[in-house]
């Protein structure tokens, strides 16, 4: 919780210097390509930092929880640099729908940052499977905090939109550097690499990510997408526009998937006591929302105005849309974490991946005729379809559970590094 708090703080206070320093246009490229780290991190990565939940309890010594973690900070490595490169070549080099990364410089800062904080989240998760929160936090805190003064560093051969790229790179880079040297060992478990036995635990790791994995990333592409979706089909400075409204109100999506995952790990220990602790999660989440939804309706124009007055006039209805939309938000984000604590992956994974679709597709063809509002509205309406959907599903979702074999769900956190910087 105060990874996620601080860690929003400073993107917000990143964010804010930027706008202030550079152009909409910069900062619009600079959001869009940022998004696209995040969004192929997620897409390729993922899953195997948190495969380290499920593989590191159950360890028989020192010299297998080193195993299971190069393992893990191998794939991540592997995965993010092909998945990057794998971007670079399509949506820079053959559709030029990322421009930063046609240029060899943006191109290699964007395949590093992917590979740092690929292995960022390996190490984050290893902090929670290891209970030293102070590691995830520390580490993130440096991430984000050291953005901010090399932003303002002039670099003279550099663009705006590459200054800001480089300031997430080496800031990335630096946060590895500082866990690798405060880590230290406790019981033998270091960050020494061991390749022993890594081709088994390589195959392992391949049986075990895929269907939570995949929940988890269809419950968070959407913030990922949708500014590179605004950047192909707009312009730069409504990326720009919409990156910090979207920054904004994302802390409604940061409340409930944090009280689902919470759901997630009680009712997997006692399924009969899941209708209470559904119950009791929504009346959590809706006391937690009440206040933010409060201050965003009667003061988020004063909050878009810490970016610039042309923020609040661009802003301010899709901010006003992304408030309301944290209901029907909420309401799917339980719902999710009742089915896959009771082994009912595929309806969680329909429930997510349509909403998925229905955003970003719909999205596409909406933006060019309504502005960066029509993200809003499209967001809005999915995750609406979403809950009517729950609603009237509800007797079904909180039904007798089926059961669930923990072995074969290791993303038991899949939001402990979710912030509202992405």
């Amino acid at each position: 919780m105060a990874s996620t708090l601080l860690t929003s703080l400073l993107g917000y206070a990143f964010w804010m210097i930027a706008a202030h320093c550079f152009d909409r246009d910069v900062n619009g490229t600079a959001a869009a390509t940022t998004s696209a780290i995040n969004a192929t991190v997620l897409l390729a990565s993922v899953g195997a930092a948190a495969a380290l939940v499920e593989w590191l309890p159950r360890c028989r010594d020192a010299a297998e929880w080193r195993q299971r973690v190069t393992a893990a900070i191998v794939v991540s490595v592997v995965t993010a640099g092909i998945g990057s490169a794998v971007v670079v070549g399509v949506l820079g080099v053959a559709s030029a729908t990322l421009p930063q990364l046609e240029t060899p410089t943006g191109a290699a800062m964007f395949v590093l940052a992917c590979i740092f904080i690929a292995v960022g989240l390996v190490f984050d998760y290893l902090a929670v499977s290891e209970h030293r929160g102070t590691v995830l936090l520390a580490r993130n805190i440096v991430a984000c905090g050291v953005r901010i003064p090399l932003i303002l560093i002039p670099v003279s051969f550099l663009s705006g939109a590459d200054s800001i790229l480089l300031a997430w790179t080496i800031a990335a880079g630096l946060s590895l550097l500082w866990v690798v040297m405060t880590f230290g060992a406790r019981e033998g478990h270091s960050l020494v690499p061991s390749f022993t036995h890594l081709t088994s635990h390589l195959r392992e790791m391949a049986s075990s990510v895929m269907g939570q994995h995949l929940i988890t990333v269809f419950a968070m592409l959407a913030g990922y997408l949708l500014p590179v979706v605004v950047y192909a089909r707009l312009s730069a400075t409504a990326t720009a526009y919409f990156y910090i409204t979207w920054m904004l109100g994302s802390v409604f999506f940061i409340i409930s998937p944090a009280v689902s995952a919470a759901l997630f790990v009680e009712g997997a220990a006692d399924q009969r006591s899941i209708r209470p602790l559904a119950r009791r999660c929504l009346v959590i989440v809706t006391a937690l929302l009440a206040g933010p939804v409060v201050v965003y309706l009667l003061g988020g124009h004063l909050i878009l105005a810490l970016f610039g007055r042309d923020y609040v006039d661009h802003g301010l209805s899709l901010l006003l849309l992304l408030t309301v939309s944290a209901v029907p938000d909420a309401i799917t984000n339980v719902a999710v974490a009742v089915l896959r604590v009771t082994g009912r992956m595929r309806m969680a994974l329909l429930l997510n991946g349509g909403m998925l679709i229905a955003c970003v597709g719909s999205a596409w063809f909406v933006l060019p005729h309504t502005g960066i509002v029509g993200a809003g509205l499209c967001w809005l309406v999915s995750q609406s379809l979403g809950a009517v959907w729950v609603v009237f599903a509800w007797r079904r979702i909180v039904g007798a559970p089926h059961g669930i074999d923990l072995s074969e769900s290791p993303d038991l956190l899949p939001v402990v590094t979710q912030s509202a910087d992405h």
